[in-house]
């Protein structure tokens, strides 16, 4: 058995978290869980999460235990980790690091033990380093997209340099694909439409349209998102839009968000220093000079919306003021001083929802709806 848990870094992805469970991020072509389960094919999985998306999760992974009793023997492995190799499930009880992080660890006896911290006193076994990464702040997902690209395109390129096209996927007549930098890989039904530049390495998720756009090189796009103007190292959840002009540079960008029209981030600052994240009341130098901003999901920008340097927009905004906005923007926000009546939350995701012809479970409206009660506008400015 393989059990994914989450770690206490969990709270480093915000907002990207908000309504997802860390190893749903997305990181090159795939997902966390993607990438381990295709390296575990036959394996079950048992996951880990924090009990407010418990449910949820359960739906998108039913043929998955999730918060279950665990019977060793069984591999764990953190939410937000990368494995390079194939860890055996059984074998002696230890801990599994890349550089000073630790990734997972092997029990094969039943242990009292909590998916929150997991540090070498409490597990107190043997150490072992293995080929793998530990993630554990979202910048470093944008830092490394490009190489992760490489890394899972190259093997599917089957002699064939340069782009891979799926079953039905499409580039039109007047598309420009540069691979000179890395390899595009096209999803099943994706479209280039003419007038595009796209240049590698670039993931198009299934049923993403990139429309007139220029895409320069480490653009991670999730399935059915519609994508204009300019955007630089990027990477999208999925189910969003940015489909017209304005630029966008290394950033994450969560599902259901729509940026209007112009709408455009800087991710270099004017003095060339590197850029600081401020996580909770700590302040992070993040050692990256270029870095652009966060999106929960279910956001929303209005036209000419310009975004700092390492800018955070919190879940479910609806941002419509002039000007520069704050570098971080709270959850659920209504412009600069209001807030998401809660009658129209529900009714809003739904119509959003309905445009990729998809309808929100019961459980997912439940969630968002948890989410909106426990950031209200005093929380979120008490926990910076």
């Amino acid at each position: 058995m393989i059990c994914v848990y989450e770690d206490e870094n969990r709270g480093n992805f915000y907002p990207l978290v908000d309504l997802r469970a860390v190893f749903e991020l997305r990181f090159g072509c795939r997902t966390f869980i993607e990438k381990l389960r295709r390296r575990y094919p036959k394996e079950l999985f048992n996951l880990w999460v924090r009990e407010e998306i418990a449910e949820v999760v359960q739906e998108r992974y039913p043929d998955c235990s999730v918060n279950q009793p665990i019977e060793p023997p069984a591999l764990f492995v953190s939410a937000s980790a990368v494995l390079y190799e194939r860890v055996p499930v059984r074998g002696e009880e230890e801990m599994f690091f890349a550089g000073k992080r630790l990734i997972g660890f092997r029990l094969n006896k039943p242990r009292s033990w909590q998916p929150g911290f997991l540090g070498r006193l409490q597990l107190g076994m043997p150490e072992r380093k293995v080929r793998a990464r530990l993630y554990i702040y979202p910048w470093e997902l944008i830092a490394e997209n490009t190489q992760e690209l490489i890394r899972e395109i190259m093997p599917q390129q089957r002699g064939k340099k340069g782009v891979v096209l799926k079953p039905k996927a499409v580039v039109h007549k007047g598309a420009f694909i540069n691979t000179e930098n890395g390899p595009v890989l096209l999803e099943q039904r994706s479209e280039i439409r003419p007038l595009s530049f796209v240049a590698g390495p670039c993931y198009i998720g299934p049923g993403t349209i990139i429309d007139g756009a220029l895409v320069r090189p480490g653009c991670s796009f999730g399935p059915q998102c519609r994508i204009g103007g300019e955007v630089e190292s990027c990477i999208f959840q999925g189910y969003a839009n940015k489909h017209h002009e304005g630029f966008l540079g290394h950033s994450f960008i969560g599902e259901w968000v729509n940026l209007g029209a112009l709408t455009t981030c800087s991710d270099l600052k004017n003095n060339y220093q590197p850029v600081k994240m401020r996580i909770g009341n700590r302040e992070i130098e993040t050692g990256l000079l270029k870095l652009g901003c966060f999106i929960g999901d279910h956001s929303k920008t209005a036209i000419g919306t310009l975004i700092p340097t390492g800018g955070v927009i919190g879940t479910f905004v609806n941002w419509f003021e002039p000007g520069l906005l704050p570098r971080e923007v709270e959850p659920f926000a209504w412009g600069k001083n209001e807030r998401w009546r809660e009658t129209e939350v529900v009714e809003a995701l739904r119509r959003v929802m309905a445009r990729r012809k998809v309808a929100p479970s019961p459980a997912y409206e439940k969630l968002v709806l948890k989410v909106y009660h426990r950031t209200s506008r005093d929380e979120f400015f008490g926990r910076r």
